[in-house]
């Protein structure tokens, strides 16, 4: 130990101290060496550096180093240092955002999901009116081959197949259309030399579909050509 002031010092092995205490704790006087220094002040004189402050910042740096870390003498721009637009990989703040993404995914997936289930679920209570309806608008088909509408029922059984229109449903079904087994259903078949192909030539009941979607298959009789 180094006490300034003192005639004697002592040591002590990997540790030094100064005592920079401008009233001597023994003798409760102001020291010479702190008078000086005020006085040095006042005439505007710069301090003495002190050669242990000098050590101790050599020290510091010499630590850093030895840390693998650089300090840059100018430090005062560090706070304008703009953020990095994505995080180095491995971060925590890379993991953060991977979730994110991945979060962002599952939701836009599951948005589809719930789409497609609602339109699925509006297509089948549609089709579910249909066939429900299916037996009145066969009974409308016949009244209107009888010439049994007319006057306001005509109106009302206008509205209705407008209205289904609306929703999409379409009425199919026509004489001299080409059979498909796809979307006819034959009720009966006779040989013809009038066609080259399949052709229907009676409907017995028409068919209804939404888009691609068979309600019920058109019910036709059906002209094949002869061999």
């Amino acid at each position: 130990m180094t006490a300034e002031g003192n005639d004697e010092s002592s040591e002590e092995p990997g540790f030094t101290f100064s005592d920079k205490r401008r009233v001597d704790p023994n003798t409760g006087e102001v020291r010479p060496e702190a008078d000086a220094q005020s006085a040095s002040a006042e005439a505007g004189e710069e301090p003495t550096a002190d050669p242990n402050a000098e050590q101790a910042e050599t020290a510091s740096a010499a630590d850093a180093s030895d840390l693998g870390v650089d300090i840059p003498t100018d430090a005062s721009g560090l706070e304008d240092t703009e953020p990095a637009d994505e995080p180095e990989p491995g971060s925590e703040a890379a993991a953060h955002l991977a979730d994110l993404k991945r979060i962002n995914a599952e939701y836009a997936a599951y948005r589809m999901r719930a789409e497609r289930e609602r339109e699925r679920a509006a297509l089948g209570g549609t089709i579910k009116v249909v066939e429900a309806l299916i037996p009145v608008l066969d009974e409308v088909k016949l009244a209107r081959e009888n010439g049994d509408v007319t006057g306001p029922f005509e109106t009302h059984v206008d509205k209705l197949v407008d209205s289904l229109a609306k929703l999409g449903v379409e009425q199919y079904g026509e004489v001299g259309e080409e059979f498909d087994p796809n979307v006819h259903e034959a009720l009966m078949q006779q040989p013809s030399d009038e066609v080259e192909s399949p052709t229907i030539f009676l409907v017995m009941q028409p068919g209804y579909r939404i888009g691609e979607r068979i309600i019920r298959a058109a019910r036709v009789g059906v002209q094949q050509p002869e061999d």
